[in-house]
């Protein structure tokens, strides 16, 4: 839990100001959804909920760290989490069934709701935009507004080489590769990324994928 330091005077009953919109208090927990203890982080006390999905490997903290310090915290309260298998949400360790992006996307909207969000919007990254598509599409009377980038649309088989192209992860940046070996450890990052590159690449010879 991060918390602001106590003012040197008593701050007004109503927050006013740039550090009332961004303030840095940001709460960590984990709630039990669908089985699986969810790791999330929240902040901001706006009415207009937004849940943060994040991509391949990714938690909440490691891809949205900016946007959790930096969304106007008066018009927002943000929740940022990590997806069964990612970040604090382990165990159980991540794995890519056929229906990995439908039971994510599951996940993501029962955590809201366990939250006691009755709409939110979603913000979602890569996989998490893939997730928060389909949860758009699966729950439209509780997406509110949806905003996605760098998501597929289907697999082909141009993707697939390019993913096969980071199956292996001693090839990665030291850059890339460093914060999410702290994250999770050589061993669970490289088999995860191998699992996943075998995941996705499955939707290429799926009709609906």
């Amino acid at each position: 839990l991060l918390q602001m330091q106590p003012p040197a005077r008593a701050a007004p009953l109503t927050p006013r100001g740039p550090a009332a919109c961004y303030g840095t208090s940001i709460t960590s927990a984990k709630i039990q959804v669908n089985g699986v203890h969810l790791h999330y982080q929240q902040t901001g006390e706006g009415s207009h909920a937004v849940l943060l999905l994040p991509g391949m490997l990714g938690s909440g903290q490691t891809d949205f760290g900016p946007q959790l310090k930096s969304m106007n915290k008066q018009l927002f309260t943000v929740v940022a989490w990590d997806p069964r298998g990612y970040g604090k949400s382990i165990p159980p360790s991540r794995d890519f069934p056929p229906d990995f992006f439908e039971r994510d996307a599951k996940d993501a909207v029962d955590l809201m709701q366990a939250l006691k969000f009755k709409k939110f919007s979603l913000l979602g990254w890569s996989d998490g935009g893939i997730t928060a598509l389909i949860a758009a599409a699966k729950y439209p009377n509780l997406i509110h507004k949806l905003v996605v980038w760098g998501a597929n649309a289907s697999v082909t088989q141009e993707d697939v080489r390019i993913y096969n192209g980071i199956r292996d992860v001693s090839k990665w940046s030291e850059k890339v590769k460093k914060p999410l070996e702290e994250l999770y450890g050589h061993k669970y990052f490289a088999e995860t990324c191998e699992a996943w590159v075998d995941g996705i690449s499955c939707f290429a010879e799926n009709s609906d994928g």
